[in-house]
């Protein structure tokens, strides 16, 4: 403490820059202030344009962690996506605990496509912080994303649980992460909670109906089905609901179900395969062929149905060009 005050009184250096630093700290701290009260009033132009002169004075490293942090985000929301990724990886280097740099340099490459990128990123994270959200959500999609299903369910897991399964949204992820998945148990518990969050969406129903036919009971399904599309009466439910009455067996209700989309639209592909696929059932081959060919230039997957009987129907497809 003698030291201390000795130095105070004799040295030629102004007292306040032992207690307060330089003056080149001082106008750093002075603009740092300043790009805080732009970014949280979101002028982020005015942040970016004082990060110069904050730089120029060579700010000690706790000031310059702080602004990496208003700077990096500035970048990414004036889509200068290049420069953002340039400074969380300096920062990081610089800041490797600093959770703020990793997660969005992670964020960025998942946005991206490169999964592959972020996973180690976000591992990272968590390693310092398990129980980040971002972190978890975002490492279950890079690893739904890289077809890691095992992995994702671990992380998405986690992350509804964070949430109290209250994001309809991250449970929609999640559901179709498991159907992709096909675990049915986990599936269909997921759906439960995602119709507690969201009463009056048809994607629950949907899926419950999709867990069911996964397992086999197509009668299931479609009741779950009907439920959905008492919600939303879209064609789009419909006709994955004749799908179910052809797979249940139910072949004339499903061409009664797929009559009613072509009576709107005579070359709904999807509705053309539907229709052929239960005359063939019913041993009507000659009548399903025209339903397969309009099947067959319809899109990959109706193309694809439709080629698989096509030659047991004796006919060949010439799509309109």
């Amino acid at each position: 403490m003698r030291l201390i005050l000795t130095l105070l009184l004799f040295s030629s250096v102004p007292a306040e820059a032992f207690l307060f630093g330089g003056a080149s700290d001082k106008k750093a701290a002075a603009s740092l202030e300043m790009m805080r009260s732009a970014f949280e009033a979101g002028d982020c132009a005015s942040a970016l344009e004082l990060s110069g002169a904050f730089l120029r004075e060579k700010p000690p490293p706790e000031l310059r962690e702080e602004a990496y942090g208003y700077m990096g985000r500035c970048y990414e929301s004036a889509g200068s996506t290049d420069k953002a990724i340039s400074l969380y990886k300096l920062a990081l280097g610089l800041y490797p605990e600093n959770i703020l740099f990793a997660t969005r340099l992670a964020l960025i490459y998942n946005q991206a496509g490169f999964p592959e990128n972020a996973a180690p990123l976000f591992l990272k994270v968590l390693s310092i912080k398990s129980d980040d959200l971002a972190a978890n959500l975002g490492l279950a999609r890079a690893y739904a994303s890289l077809g890691f299903l095992s992995r994702a369910k671990d992380f998405y897991s986690r992350a509804v649980i964070l949430q109290d399964f209250l994001d309809p949204a991250v449970l929609e992820e999640y559901e179709l992460c498991m159907l992709r998945k096909r675990d049915w148990p986990e599936a269909r518990f997921i759906a439960g909670k995602g119709a507690q969050a969201a009463p009056l969406s048809a994607f629950w129903h949907q899926a419950r109906a999709r867990v069911s036919a996964g397992q086999g009971d197509y009668r299931k399904a479609l009741s779950a089905m009907e439920a959905a599309i008492l919600l939303e009466p879209s064609r789009r439910l419909r006709l994955e609901r004749a799908l179910y009455l052809l797979l249940g067996g139910l072949s004339r209700r499903a061409i009664d179900a797929a009559d009613a989309e072509l009576a709107a639209d005579g070359k709904d592909a999807l509705a053309a395969a539907v229709k052929g696929m239960a005359l063939y059932s019913l041993g009507q081959k000659a009548e399903a062929a025209p339903y397969f060919i309009t099947a067959r230039c319809g899109g990959p997957f109706t193309a694809k149905i439709a080629g698989s009987f096509l030659p047991a129907a004796g006919a060949e497809a010439t799509c309109e060009k």
